[in-house]
């Protein structure tokens, strides 16, 4: 997106491991000395630990391609295995054809092939990444592999990469014999700001054939400072502070640009596990939900006019037209028309709810809650379901579809209806029965049906916001005309269903499971990072940490917790990554950084 404004020719902050924007600070060249020098000795276990994201797995690619012709190696990146699959994938790797299911006939088969190798001058290298998740029987499987071997030398040589927690494992009484095979043992640590500038610059001149600088000072400092030198965390927030800038048409990047990249990315910290970065429900969503065993409340209507002069937002911009809710309001008594109103009009431009019902047959409610209808009857003679939906894609800053009469003449279920122009605005759509709670949780604008007592004609209507008072900001079918309703007088007219939009980056596939395509798969994981999360496999496999992850989620949010990652789940994760600065119930919506 950025790159021609930033004369690149490709991002330089992506988090693949391409081997033309290699960088190794000191503790990595130490490591791979170590390496080198290992495998010429060849002999025992070799331990490398990292703190996530430090560069364990860019390290042993580049260490696999410096290797020799008369080195062979197989590298195992899915330790979460057990003995036997190991034995499988070591023999796969290394290209050893064969059937057998018996640990015991793997064995056999990988030691004839050892031999074969060592006849032939050869030496054999096994390397597991992530070697924190091993169990302890499938390391006591390789120190068994590592009795492979002639009277003169080892027939295999055994290298394990994991996070710092493999020192801990390793430590293990049963596994004692395994520790005492250890000959090297290293440990990267991240960057220093030296060496973080310097990754930064060479990796801008890699992407744009000559040096750039692109980040001011103070953002580097600020970089420096949230990614404590970790490559991984220093890719993402360089990355989005480009994008902020790129937002700004500024062709440097500030320590503003910086602050809010961190803000977008909520708050990422290196390590943080599952249970700790799953924010709580804000306090406000908990005072919201003791609202439903509260005594009723007296229904006020408030019609809100925003000044005339005020410009729609801009679709590029994705803002919506904003409202301030003064937190106390002025009531006045509507005038008849036949009268001057010489009262003094508050400049908020408030007016007060008509207090007689229109002259029609619709039952009247208690004296309370006739306000409420009364809106509501007015609402549905008036406003039409296009229009209502207008104003909800106004809010993510999306255009209707050019052909909405069509699709609201030819379509009459609401349902199908709301999905066809979502779609067509760019937007996803979940239809929910109306559930008030469910609202709050997924904590997004909503679109809801009402029908009035005695009638059978549905109406729709939009909540924009809920204010810390409980009070809905409604809309309808004028983006200009609001309205202010206690929560609990709304309540008993939503019938049937609610309708809440959303706009993400994960695809078109509406359930994201271990069948997704792979791009949605890797989209998942790369949003599961930027929460926080120690994703260090991007394959496009579904695989058990994304389950277990994407079910802590749902756990901390109040959903099913089945591990997939549907609708909501799905709204829940864009929360997390974007927090005001998308249309919210909870918090009024901010798309400009501070």
């Amino acid at each position: 997106m950025y790159n021609t404004f930033f004369n690149l020719r490709e991002k330089p902050f992506q988090l693949v491991p391409n081997p033309d924007f290699l960088f190794l600070g000191k503790s990595h060249e130490d490591a791979l000395a170590h390496l080198t020098y290992a495998v010429s000795q060849g002999d025992g276990f070799v331990k490398i630990t990292g703190e996530v994201g430090t560069g364990k797995t860019t390290l042993c690619r580049v260490f696999l391609e410096k290797l020799g012709p008369d080195t062979e190696a197989a590298f195992i990146f899915n330790s979460k295995v057990n003995a036997t699959q190991l034995l499988k994938m070591t023999l796969r790797e290394l290209g050893i054809a064969g059937t057998a299911e018996d640990p015991a006939d793997l064995t056999h088969d990988l030691n004839r092939f050892l031999l074969e190798k060592k006849a032939a001058g050869k030496s054999v290298i096994l390397l597991v990444d992530e070697a924190q998740n091993l169990e302890k029987e499938t390391l006591e499987q390789l120190r068994m592999l590592s009795n492979l071997e002639t009277t003169r030398s080892k027939l295999l040589q055994i290298i394990l990469v994991g996070q710092p927690e493999l020192r801990d494992l390793l430590d293990a009484h049963e596994l004692r014999q395994l520790r005492q095979r250890i000959n090297l043992s290293c440990h990267i640590r991240p960057l220093d700001y030296k060496e973080t500038l310097d990754y930064i610059a060479h990796r801008i001149s890699v992407a744009s054939n000559r040096p750039q600088h692109l980040f001011t000072p103070p953002a580097l400092k600020r970089i420096y400072a949230f990614s404590k030198g970790v490559p991984r965390l220093i890719n993402i927030i360089c990355d989005r502070s480009l994008l902020v800038a790129y937002s700004f048409q500024k062709k440097k990047v500030t320590a503003g640009h910086v602050g809010t990249a961190i803000r977008e990315l909520d708050s990422v910290t290196p390590r943080k596990q599952i249970p700790q970065i799953i924010k709580k429900k804000t306090a406000l969503t908990a005072s919201l939900a003791t609202l439903f065993v509260l005594a009723a409340v007296y229904a006020v209507y408030i019609k809100m006019e925003a000044p005339s002069t005020a410009p729609l937002p801009s679709p590029a911009a994705k803002a919506m037209f904003p409202v301030d809710i003064p937190p106390s309001l002025t009531i006045l008594e509507k005038t008849p028309a036949t009268t001057p109103d010489t009262r003094q009009t508050p400049s908020s431009d408030i007016l007060a709810a008509p207090r007689k019902a229109h002259e029609t047959s619709h039952p009247k409610l208690s004296s309370q809650l006739e306000d409420v209808q009364n809106v509501l009857w007015e609402i549905q003679q008036s406003a039409t379901r296009k229009e209502t939906f207008r104003c909800l894609a106004t809010l993510w800053g999306k255009p209707q579809p050019d052909n909405m009469d069509q699709l609201n003449n030819r379509i009459v279920p609401n349902d199908s209806f709301f999905k066809i122009a979502a779609s067509q605005s760019g937007l996803k759509l979940l239809s929910l029965e109306t559930d008030i709670r469910k609202a709050l949780t997924l904590d997004l604008p909503a679109l809801f049906e009402f029908k009035l007592p005695g009638q059978q004609k549905k109406g729709v209507v939009g909540i924009e916001r809920v204010t810390a008072e409980n009070q809905c900001i409604m809309f309808t079918a004028e983006a200009r005309k609001k309205y202010k309703i206690p929560m609990q007088a709304l309540i008993p007219f939503f019938k049937d269903k609610m309708y809440i939009a959303w706009e993400d980056g994960l695809g078109d596939e509406r359930i994201i499971s271990p069948a997704a395509s792979e791009d949605a798969i890797i989209a998942l994981k790369f949003l599961l990072l930027e929460i926080g999360l120690d994703v260090a496999d991007f394959s496009p496999v579904y695989d058990q940490y994304v389950m277990d992850a994407v079910k802590a989620i749902q756990q901390d949010a109040g959903l099913t917790v089945d591990g997939i990652t549907g609708p909501e789940t799905r709204i829940v994760l864009l929360r997390k990554t974007r927090g005001n600065g998308i249309p919210r119930l909870s918090a009024p919506f901010n798309a400009d950084p501070p």
